[in-house]
């Protein structure tokens, strides 16, 4: 989604905690007198909690939900007009076709009426759909996956560099196969037949060398599809929600595909094992043919 950032609970509430440290100077202590009613309503009617966002605005959330809703606030976020003050709704949900849909202001409602406002709230602060969920880091999964390829890469050139010099633009990779080059596959040729090389050095090089190419190529030739999958709480039980994201070779956005709701007493024994590894991982990692960690009990599980 273009020009929209996804903020995660647990980071909204660290920031909240430094910015209740800060001292309160007297302008953002008039915003909040007008601003602290219209938290509480939207807190109240909506069944969500509030954390500060910054001096003028409150991130809104659900204890049960890895990312905030959105956030509401007080202030003058216009690009022109006039500068009065106006209540703020701003949520992935809102397409405000007066703004482009890179600037910030594409995703606000803004009000300087209350009521309006509360409305505007109730409507568009909601939480994503399963398949919406499993989107938001997919770029980064499907990355990961790449940064593999990218790192057998850069070990194959290494070797190449030892093995042969070969001028730009010339292929040790070739086709598919890795038959592109007439020199390799005499080289090949005499590894297979167990040639006795002047330089022993250069026969372990050579070994090396055509097993990194074959690594490359299966590397960037293999399909990596993977399931989505939400871990969270509840009615006092663990719950994994499994969605596929790609059958292809490259990860694809899921749309209407069906959720599979798991408990532990169900969850497959493949995916456990898996999850379990993943589990132990920081935010951001990847483990190939395993997954990537999202954070904040969001995974993609190679399948």
């Amino acid at each position: 989604m273009n020009g929209y950032t996804y903020t995660l609970v647990s980071d909204a509430l660290t920031y909240a905690s430094d910015i209740n440290q800060s001292p309160r100077g007297e302008t953002s202590a008039l915003t909040w007198d007008v601003l602290e009613p219209f938290v509480v309503k939207v807190c109240k009617d909506m069944r969500v909690k509030a954390c500060p966002k910054d001096w003028r605005s409150c991130y809104i959330y659900r204890e049960d939900f890895p990312y905030v809703l959105g956030w509401i606030g007080y202030g003058d976020w216009r690009m022109s007009g006039s500068r009065t003050p106006m209540y703020i709704v701003q949520a992935r949900t809102i397409d405000n076709g007066k703004y482009d849909t890179y600037s910030p202001q594409f995703f606000m409602k803004m009000s300087a009426n209350f009521d309006v406002a509360v409305r505007n709230a109730k409507k568009f602060l909601r939480i994503m759909s399963p398949q919406e969920l499993a989107s938001t880091r997919l770029q980064d999964a499907s990355n990961a996956v790449d940064n593999v390829v990218d790192v057998a890469r850069t070990e194959f050139a290494e070797i190449r560099g030892k093995v042969i010099d070969l001028s730009e633009g010339y292929s040790v990779i070739g086709s598919s196969t890795g038959q592109g080059s007439i020199l390799l596959n005499e080289l090949r040729h005499l590894m297979n037949s167990n040639h006795a090389f002047l330089d022993s050095t250069f026969g372990e090089q050579l070994i090396d060398f055509f097993d990194k190419q074959a690594e490359l190529i299966r590397l960037k030739t293999r399909v990596v599809p993977m399931w989505f999958v939400r871990v969270y709480e509840r009615m006092d039980q663990q719950v994994f929600d499994v969605i596929s994201v790609g059958k292809n070779r490259e990860l694809k956005m899921p749309t209407s595909g069906d959720v599979t709701r798991y408990t532990t007493d169900t969850l497959p024994e493949d995916l456990m094992q898996k999850l379990s590894v993943l589990n132990i991982l920081q935010a951001n990692d990847y483990v190939d043919d395993v997954g990537f960690s999202a954070g904040d009990g969001m995974f993609y599980v190679v399948r």
